[in-house]
């Protein structure tokens, strides 16, 4: 019986942008790292029919194409007043169905829904309160954070206020915020990489009436898609370590996952269909193209709608990112198809979807060449210049030499005020800096260059290339109290990247 070595994962892709590269080995990349997971006997997974089955292509020995992608839930409410909507979230253990013939463990907000892990989609209005009562039925505590959102430090999900095993709390957004993608998952301390990679992940979207009146593609032509890798262990379970090397790079699986399903198709009519595209994955970067050359169309990101539609040959997120799509598919023939894939495509992280075009159908939607008016914020406005060091020390990541410190408060800023921080990478790997509760704009990315694209609009995630930095500007209103910043590479997060500012 002949065996298998699987790759684990492999570090490259945190390579220089400045080198057009995303996915490739480069001189400031760090060694190409391989740790074995599994020893797995290529006789013993099941495809079906007879004779000797052919290598698996991942871990889960999963047929790309063959499962339908599923669409995660809308979440109703259990009560509604004149301003809020109320729902109840129960953190718990479910069974999956994603490898073939097996059953997958996984933690999940209010279980599985038709085999799919994630969370529920809630669906907020702009100005309407939301309020969530979460309910902790694991074995271990956790931190709702609503990815994105501006909100009281009381309901901002902070790794260190926690919700006990067997204890509930309640969560207030306000939504005071134009329509965007959002999302949620758990950021326990020390944790989080583990939480989310076992399922504790959904979309939160806020639509507005501004939005509304653009007659962007609507109802079931507008699709959350939330692009994840995942490892998998010969019985199905989820294989993951946290070790020096995953340390150092994040963890990638070798399974391409979408909604929870590994490379679905979906079919589509001959028409415009709107995308939310998340980068749920804890390190893996996508750089989504259309496998006929297609170009993408991008109405926004994670900081709202563009002034203007964005139309480029690819899309390239960090993790945490997120990109407003609108694929046309009314120049394709019924009866073929197109594949979403990443150009980024080391580790089996090629092909990520196919649409299937199955039907003729009459489309009323359009694309506005005008979505949403922007007002840059001032860089004279800015009274203070802060300078934060990226680099792994003794094992762990830090800020300016050291690792996150609960009692320790790395920025005090004032409400109201407009600062300037510059954020210099000094290691071989990329890292995706999220700030909580605030929305900045990019200044310069790289070589000090001004931003391109998605990162000349509002961001509340910038990726910090190897070897170089990005300058941002910050507002800071509403709220005052503490709040986090860190690299959304999970691991990195978990182990040191990770500073705390005080708005006062």
């Amino acid at each position: 019986m002949s065996l298998v070595l699987r790759p684990r994962f492999l570090s490259v892709h945190r390579l220089s942008r400045r080198a057009g590269l995303r996915g490739a080995l480069s001189v400031v990349a760090p060694a190409v790292v391989i740790v074995a997971t599994v020893l797995v006997p290529v006789g013993a997974r099941a495809y079906g029919g007879g004779g000797t089955p052919p290598p698996c292509a991942n871990s889960g020995c999963t047929t790309a194409f063959a499962a339908a992608l599923p669409v995660p839930s809308v979440l109703t409410p259990t009560s509604t007043d004149t301003t809020t909507d109320y729902y109840t979230m129960t953190e718990r253990t479910a069974n999956a169905s994603i490898v073939p013939g097996k059953t997958t463990p996984v933690w999940t907000y209010n279980g599985v829904d038709n085999g799919n892990y994630l969370g529920p989609t809630i669906k907020a209005t702009s100005g309407r309160a939301v309020k969530i009562h979460l309910v902790n039925n694991l074995t271990e505590s956790t931190a709702l954070h609503v990815h994105g959102a501006h909100v009281a430090t009381a309901s901002d999900g902070a790794p260190m206020d926690l919700v006990l095993p067997g204890a509930s709390r309640d969560y207030i957004y306000p939504n005071n915020q134009s329509a965007r993608i959002q999302w949620y998952h758990d950021h326990a301390m020390d944790n989080t990489a583990t939480h989310v990679y076992k399922g504790m992940a959904g979309m939160y979207l806020i639509s507005d009436p501004q939005e509304a009146a653009l007659n962007l593609p609507s109802g079931a032509n507008d699709v959350p898609l939330v692009l994840q890798d995942r490892q998998f262990n010969s019985d199905g379970t989820l294989a993951y370590s946290l070790d020096s090397s995953s340390i150092r790079d994040g963890f990638m699986g070798d399974t391409q996952l979408v909604n929870g399903a590994p490379q679905p198709y979906f079919k589509v009519g001959t028409r415009k269909m709107r995308f939310r595209v998340l980068n749920g994955s804890n390190a893996r970067y996508y750089t989504l193209k259309l496998s006929n050359a297609q170009p993408i169309t991008q109405v926004g990101n994670e900081g709202g709608l563009f002034s203007a539609p964005v139309t480029s040959s690819s899309i390239t997120l960090a993790p945490a990112e997120r990109a407003d799509i609108v694929i046309d598919f009314s120049k394709f023939v019924v009866g073929t198809s197109v594949t979403l894939q990443n150009a980024s495509g080391y580790n089996n992280a090629g092909d990520l979807m196919r649409f299937d075009v199955n039907t003729s159908v009459t489309d009323t939607s359009t694309v506005p060449t005008t979505l949403r008016p922007f007002t840059a914020l001032n860089p004279a406005d800015s009274t203070v210049n802060r300078n934060f060091t990226i680099s792994q020390n003794n094992g762990s990541w830090t800020f300016n030499n050291q690792v996150y410190g609960m009692s320790r408060i790395d920025a005090d800023v004032k409400l109201g005020a407009t600062e300037t921080w510059t954020f210099n990478n000094r290691s071989g790997q990329d890292h995706p800096i999220h700030l909580h509760d605030i929305n900045f704009q990019v200044l310069t990315i790289g070589s000090g260059a001004p931003p391109a694209n998605a990162n000349q609009k509002w961001k509340e995630t910038v990726n910090i290339p190897a070897w170089s930095s990005a300058k941002i500007l910050i507002k800071f209103v509403d709220f005052t109290g503490t709040y986090v910043f860190h690299c959304h590479i999970l691991e990195h997060e978990d182990k040191g990247l990770m500073a705390q500012f005080r708005v006062s």
